[in-house]
């Protein structure tokens, strides 16, 4: 007979646990991360479960307008998950972020779009001599606290790229590459390119954050004359005019 009354005030307590982090002002968990970690959110409003923040500052950089809504669910399986929305310069980021108790990051559904400059700026780069605008749209990344990466699927589009050290600033196109992981580590692959450039090839990122690049680039029919004089700084091309690179280091 105790068993049920058992049982009800176990639900009950889940329910006033929940109820009550659900309603816990936002700022006062932005206090807490302030204090646990190297992030410091500002302008914080709203509550834990559906919270904005103004900016959100780390040792890499700041983004601006963070908003997240908490998925209940995910607390019953020991983890945390939320829904995340963030500015930049074009048309802001949206992901759903989870984030397990053995300090596991999953990221699902990562879409938006930014500058390759806004991008450089986050990552800690004064200058980006590469110009243009990046749309992200990642089904699929998981990585630990050490950013050794599990898991990742997705594309990455490069618009209007253009070379900033000339004056006027030198066109190069549009291209498209995928974004994977395997054995070897994080691979960037040349999909596509339009415009004045060519390139094709990859990029991988493998243990301690080695590098194996290896592409191909030649300047197609009608492009302006300083491409060529760009590309042949590289060494001379190949007799189907391809300029190769290959280099490995660690970054």
């Amino acid at each position: 007979m105790m068993a049920r009354p058992v049982r009800y005030l176990i639900v009950g307590l889940i329910v006033f646990v929940i109820g009550l982090v659900a309603f816990l002002p936002a700022r006062v968990a932005a206090s807490w991360v302030d204090g646990s970690s190297g992030v410091t959110l500002g302008g914080v409003t709203g509550t834990l479960f559906s919270g904005h923040a103004a900016y959100a500052a780390g040792p890499g950089g700041s983004v601006e307008n963070l908003d997240w809504t908490l998925n209940p669910a995910s607390l019953l399986l020991g983890s945390l998950s939320a829904d995340i929305t963030v500015d930049s310069d074009r048309n802001g980021f949206s992901a759903v972020v989870t984030r397990s108790l053995f300090g596991n990051t999953h990221i699902d559904n990562l879409t938006g779009s930014a500058s390759a400059g806004w991008l450089a700026k986050l990552a800690g780069y004064t200058f980006m001599p590469l110009a243009g605008d990046i749309t992200v749209d990642v089904s699929e990344a998981a990585f630990n606290d050490d950013l050794q990466v599990s898991a990742l699927n997705g594309r990455l589009n490069l618009g209007g790229a253009r070379w900033e050290l000339l004056n006027p600033p030198l066109a190069l196109g549009q291209f498209k590459a995928a974004v994977d992981h395997n054995d070897d580590g994080v691979r960037a692959r040349i999909t596509d390119s339009e415009g004045p450039l060519a390139i094709k090839g990859q990029i991988t990122v493998g243990e301690a954050r080695r590098y194996q690049l290896d592409v191909s680039l030649r300047a197609r029919a009608g492009a302006d004359d300083r491409l060529g004089n760009v590309l042949n700084q590289l060494g001379p091309a190949d007799d189907a005019g391809w300029h190769r690179i290959r280099e490995q280091g660690q970054l």
